[in-house]
């Protein structure tokens, strides 16, 4: 009776707090994605149209592709530049490590729109990249193509997210008991040896931890491609602003908004399997 009692006090709050803030709200949001909007306000009949119009619209479709490609490429970018970064701080960090790892959480928790403005600041026509290009010479006119395209949002988000993959790998990384690397470099295994067959499987459940959070966060977002990408860079997430903050068009709004939920989740499955596919497991086997 008291290891129930226990149990209970131990897991419904969190329960609770989910029941509350997540799963209510969005199984409201799934009831509103089977009504209608209309003139008069929502139309409360079970169907399906709003999930028919999604795909019929091909400005949703291609906005839904370019948002998981987006996703996928700061996923991957911030993985290659992250991972040897949260590498160098735990391995070779020394008595600084805590204070690199402090500096990179800084910029995770500093605030999102001030770097999102930052890099309004650094690419525009008269930010600090166009203006030193042409102070230096190498320039007569500004580069207009920096700011308000996709690849001004890949960079934004690149630099906000690199972060996210930082600290689940670090901390991945700092749970690898440095017995372990002792007992390969005694057995003869050379550093990349060690590295793939020992660091590199034992820090995998960082690298999907990192890599899921990374790619939600990216495809789902919409103030940065508003504010760096302009009308090229935008991505589903803010036409799923749009119909619920102009066009008033709740239902279709959260028929969208479910099927991003959809993509992300079938994209989510793909990496932890591809991801547990490619990445070996300590000592080598799959």
């Amino acid at each position: 009776m008291r290891r129930v009692r226990a149990i209970l006090v131990n897991t419904l709050p969190p329960v609770l707090y989910l029941a509350a803030f997540f799963f209510v709200p969005l199984a409201v949001l799934f009831l509103y994605s089977f009504w209608r909007a209309e003139a008069a306000g929502l139309r409360q009949d079970f169907t399906i149209a709003n999930y028919l119009d999604v795909f019929r619209d091909t400005v949703n479709v291609t906005l839904l592709i370019k948002s998981v490609v987006i996703g996928i490429a700061a996923m991957l970018a911030t993985l290659v530049i992250g991972y040897p970064l949260a590498y160098f701080i735990r391995f070779h960090g020394g008595r600084y490590r805590n204070v690199l790892l402090m500096l990179v959480i800084v910029c995770m928790i500093s605030s999102y729109l001030v770097r999102v403005y930052a890099w309004k600041a650094i690419l525009g026509n008269r930010g600090i990249l166009n203006s030193f290009l042409i102070a230096t010479g190498l320039l007569d006119e500004p580069l207009s193509f920096l700011l308000y395209s996709n690849s001004a949002v890949l960079i934004a988000f690149i630099h906000i997210f690199t972060p996210f993959i930082v600290v689940p790998v670090y901390s991945a990384m700092s749970s690898i008991d440095d017995s372990l690397l002792e007992a390969s470099q005694d057995l003869g295994a050379s550093p990349l040896t060690t590295f793939l067959r020992v660091t590199l499987p034992l820090s995998k459940p960082g690298i999907i931890g990192g890599c899921l959070l990374t790619f939600i966060l990216v495809a789902g977002d919409y103030v940065t491609p508003t504010l760096v990408g302009g009308v090229d860079g935008i991505m589903i997430g803010r036409t799923i602003q749009s119909q619920f903050g102009f066009a008033y068009n709740w239902p279709l709004g959260s028929a969208v908004a479910f099927v991003m939920l959809l993509c992300l989740a079938v994209w989510a499955s793909v990496l932890v399997f591809v991801t547990n596919l490619l990445l070996p497991t300590a000592g080598g086997r799959r």
